[in-house]
């Protein structure tokens, strides 16, 4: 008998309601902290709103996770209609969410199987399709776990940061590299490695920085198989917008996703953070 599977991701996934309704995708909210308000995002606090006040701060936000009484509550109302559920959540690395959703499912005694996406945002909607592909076609959660876990190896992700003020705010670099970079005009290229966010490259001027993006994506077209792409963008949708369009001529086939980056992440980038995820085989 196929067993009854939930989905659950946190809000750094940007899943769209759309999506989270097809799926029936359990979204479990992380929270920025201005000061002493709290705000769960994308249900206290939109992406945009959140952009739009973010530069007037003078203390810098912080961010929350979860607790565990939030997927402890989530699991007890599950229990009753599914018989296990599959967690995929941002990098272990970049935040507790996924050890405390783990630490919630042995409390509660409900089936809970995780999946690091081993980086975030756009990354983790791939992993949410094709693991409800998979249940339809029979997978157990274990062999689910084991196939998604896979697949999150073949994940690749760049980002380019928006602001360096806000990087140094966040404790990411130092005084000193904040005014070099802003004397030198450098745009620093970040990837992930390992589930952590390193450096990879520091370009000189926005436009440079955003053309060298851009050309990573369409190299990688171009000499893999790349599959399930996502922009990442914060109050740069029209660029990311043309962007779309330009790669979908180089891949017709391809499929292209826009992602708004979550305000928990965005938040160490600032506004302008810009990014490009996908899935590469072969």
């Amino acid at each position: 008998m196929t067993q009854r599977i939930a989905w659950i991701t946190d809000s750094t996934s940007s899943i769209d309601a759309e999506t989270a309704a097809k799926y029936n995708i359990h979204i479990v909210p992380l929270s920025v902290v201005f000061e002493n308000e709290s705000y769960k995002e994308n249900i206290e606090i939109t992406t945009d709103e959140f952009y739009e006040r973010l530069p007037h701060e003078e203390v810098f936000p912080t961010t929350s996770q979860p607790s565990v009484g939030s997927f402890s509550e989530l699991f007890e109302q599950l229990k009753d209609s599914y018989d296990a559920a599959i967690a995929i959540h941002i990098s272990s690395h970049l935040s507790g969410t996924l050890q405390t959703a783990q630490l919630a499912a042995d409390m509660t005694g409900f089936p809970l199987f995780t999946v690091d996406s081993k980086m975030g945002a756009g990354s983790i909607r791939p992993l949410l399709t094709r693991g409800s592909q998979l249940a339809e076609e029979g997978s157990t959660p274990e062999e689910i776990q084991q196939r998604l876990t896979e697949m999150a190896g073949h994940a690749r992700g760049y980002l380019l940061l928006g602001s360096l003020e806000q990087a140094h705010k966040g404790g990411r670099i130092s005084r000193g590299k904040l005014i070099l970079g802003t004397l030198l005009k450098i745009h620093p290229l970040l990837t992930f490695e390992g589930g952590q966010i390193v450096p990879f490259e520091k370009i000189r001027t926005r436009k440079r920085a955003e053309s060298r993006l851009l050309q990573i994506a369409e190299d990688a077209i171009a000499s893999s198989r790349v599959e399930d792409l996502s922009i990442i963008y914060t109050t740069t949708k029209e660029k990311a917008e043309a962007w779309k369009k330009e790669l979908q001529e180089l891949s017709p086939g391809l499929a292209i996703h826009l992602c708004p980056l979550s305000p928990v992440i965005g938040v160490h980038g600032g506004a302008e953070t810009m990014g490009i995820m996908w899935y590469e085989y072969g």
